[in-house]
């Protein structure tokens, strides 16, 4: 890509990366950015690519929270940001469909019981399969980059390609679902309530018995310039114990 001269912020501590940027000779602006600088974690990256679609993201975390090896403390990455020299990756995102309304996710999209003193009961069609009425928790449709978060919670695993979909605390033992790219996941509501959430947006949608919503890959992807500054085991937290992601 070009070179990166104009950025937007997100996240923690944003006068210390507003600094940042400036020392690295970076323009800081609100409007029409060449790169959102990602300040703090996982949870920042899912903001700024629901808050910034389309925009390349920049991850680093922050430094109060653990001790970032020489690549990835916040001078540093920015100044490789200038350089061309992060490397480039684009994650596929989830579009989940309810009635009109689109949800876009990079982590996951969760349907869940509105009252852990109440399961809920759903049907779940994919691949040309028919799950029949199937009690519990709920599901967690995920991504590959979003499988090593709730998705691995409940399945102990993780998939490099395509969509995952776990069943969460089903009263009978379910195996998850691994689909291609191109598949798609059904879900009908049978009894609830439910509520849906996608990533970490605080908005959450209620539904009702009856209702349908499909999840598949969407069309547009995230790209993020050095992703390795969120999976580097380098980097340590400031009590000296292993820092892992997820």
């Amino acid at each position: 890509m070009s070179a990166v001269r104009r950025v937007a912020l997100c996240g923690d501590d944003l006068p210390r990366a507003d600094a940042a940027a400036r020392r690295a000779g970076l323009a800081v602006v609100r409007r029409d950015p060449q790169a959102v600088l990602c300040h703090g974690g996982d949870g920042t990256l899912l903001r700024a690519a629901r808050e910034w679609p389309g925009v390349p993201l920049v991850p680093v975390r922050v430094a109060a929270r653990m001790q970032p090896c020489p690549d990835h403390g916040l001078d540093s990455v920015l100044a490789r940001l200038v350089r061309g020299e992060l490397p480039r990756e684009t994650l596929p995102l989830l579009d989940c469909e309810v009635g009109a309304l689109h949800l876009a996710a990079l982590n996951d999209v969760v349907l869940r019981n509105e009252s852990p003193a109440t399961a809920v009961r759903l049907r779940v069609r994919a691949g040309g399969q028919d799950s029949g009425e199937v009690a519990g928790d709920g599901v967690v449709c995920a991504t590959p980059f979003g499988s090593s978060g709730y998705f691995r919670s409940i399945t102990r695993a993780t998939f490099e390609q395509g969509l995952g979909l776990a069943f969460n605390n089903s009263t009978e033992p379910r195996a998850p679902l691994y689909l291609p790219p191109s598949g798609a996941v059904e879900i009908e509501l049978l009894r609830g309530p439910a509520v849906l959430v996608h990533d970490n947006d605080p908005r959450t949608l209620f539904l009702r018995e009856g209702q349908r919503l499909r999840v598949s890959l969407s069309s547009a992807v995230a790209v993020v310039l050095g992703l390795d500054a969120l999976r580097c085991q380098r980097c340590r937290r400031t009590d000296g114990t292993t820092f892992n992601p997820h």
